[in-house]
């Protein structure tokens, strides 16, 4: 398990635990984080490359640096801890959809003025695509609301260089996503959503991956009771008109 931290006198940063099932009970790898000590760090993920050497992939706080990272380091074989320096993978100013009038606009989400002209990283997680191309989900704020894009390797390795996706997956008020595939083979995306402390609930995308590129069919569970962005007269979510 990756989870992050501060401790007291310290800065936030992502640690591994470990545990011999998944009820726990989990205990650190070390005593400390994996990431740097004086950076703050959060939303670590584990990314194995194609020639089976463990990554961890974590946004670098725009609270420390304005404009939040992405960044990537790579971890010992048995995870105990980081080798080397991290790589800045890309920043979140780079989102062709970012946040950028600060002229009211957070009135459609919970207001954030301190925030100004801050840009958000949170939540990265890698898919390799049907095709091979290596994708990363992750989530920031557009002009509408917490939002989730997505950004490709050009190399196809986590070290990139990475070029954001123009339009975002999801701009309606949810993001932290993750990618898997089910017991029948489908592609599904789940993300947290409205992005308010104790409203937030799973919504879970069946999607689709054609050549690379990633499209929402249909949200699966209808948890938009505390959403805004809710259809009237359903309790279900398409971008098309079909259902699952």
């Amino acid at each position: 398990m990756i989870s992050s931290f501060r401790a007291p006198g310290g800065y936030r940063g992502c640690q591994f635990l470990e545990a011999d099932t998944p009820r726990g009970p989990f205990v650190p790898k070390k005593n400390g984080p994996a990431t740097p000590a004086d950076w703050q760090c959060l939303d670590g993920t584990l990314y194995e490359d194609r020639k089976g050497n463990p990554w961890m992939v974590f946004c670098h706080e725009w609270l420390q640096v304005q404009d939040g990272q992405i960044c990537a380091i790579r971890m010992k074989e048995d995870l105990s801890d980081s080798v080397g320096e991290p790589v800045i993978l890309f920043r979140a100013s780079e989102a062709p959809w970012k946040f950028t009038d600060p002229s009211g606009l957070w009135k459609l989400t919970e207001p954030q003025p301190r925030m100004g002209w801050a840009r958000v990283t949170d939540g990265p997680y890698l898919y390799r695509a049907k095709n091979g191309e290596l994708l990363m989900v992750w989530s920031s704020f557009s002009n509408t609301a917490y939002t989730c894009g997505y950004a490709r390797s050009l190399s196809g390795e986590i070290t990139g260089p990475w070029k954001q996706e123009p339009e975002p997956l999801f701009s309606q008020d949810g993001g932290h996503s993750m990618l898997f595939t089910d017991f029948e083979g489908r592609l599904l995306m789940c993300l947290h959503s409205p992005n308010r402390s104790g409203q937030e609930r799973m919504l879970l995308f069946e999607m689709e991956d054609e050549n690379g590129h990633l499209r929402i069919r249909n949200e699966l569970t209808g948890n938009w009771m505390f959403n805004k962005y809710t259809p009237d007269g359903g309790d279900k979510w398409a971008l098309e008109a079909k259902t699952p």
